[in-house]
């Protein structure tokens, strides 16, 4: 085999990789768009997973509040029954005092249920900050791969160009 046709075979086998590594390289940016949606999509709804986290806890803070104004107003009114002058007016007090108890056990029920709620939003927003974190990685990564994919075709691309002014050199092409 002559140099001719050696360095030719090479020119060819430099040529098939360099098309192996463009094939590649033309996929990946459709790839990365992709992920780039994913990751806008998981990063909105994380956002409003963490507005609705802060909204419920915002929620179950009045309710607290609102059960501890009962609680005191139910003490009072235990106190002003103690002291109460007639029977109509230890019945009022009772009445009221009945009435307040009923809407505090109310209350108490729907203050357990914004914490069920809180938790289980809580876990939401926890699994959709883990895909958030993967889908960053997985985009990184490939870029990672796409910027060492640009290397070598550039790498491919001199040696090409180096084996031709070569041949340009050797056989005064």
């Amino acid at each position: 085999m002559t140099a001719v046709e050696t360095l030719n075979e090479e020119l060819e086998k430099l040529r098939e990789r360099i098309e192996k590594v463009k094939a590649v390289l033309s996929s990946v940016p459709k790839e990365l768009e992709k992920l780039e949606e994913q990751l806008r999509t998981v990063s909105e709804q994380l956002t409003r997973k963490e507005e609705e986290v802060l909204e419920t806890a915002r929620k179950i803070r009045e309710k607290e509040h609102e059960f501890n104004e009962l609680r005191h107003k139910i003490k009072h009114l235990r106190q002003l029954m103690e002291s109460a002058d007639s029977p109509r007016e230890y019945e009022r007090l009772y009445q009221e005092r009945l009435r307040l108890l009923e809407r505090a056990h109310r209350t108490a029920e729907e203050l357990q249920e914004l914490r069920k709620l809180y938790e289980k939003l809580r876990e939401e927003e926890h699994e959709l900050f883990v895909k958030e974190q993967e889908l960053e990685r997985k985009l990184h990564k490939l870029k990672r791969e796409y910027r060492g994919l640009l290397n070598e075709l550039r790498g491919l691309t001199e040696e090409l160009n180096a084996k031709v002014r070569e041949l340009v050199e050797k056989y005064n092409l």
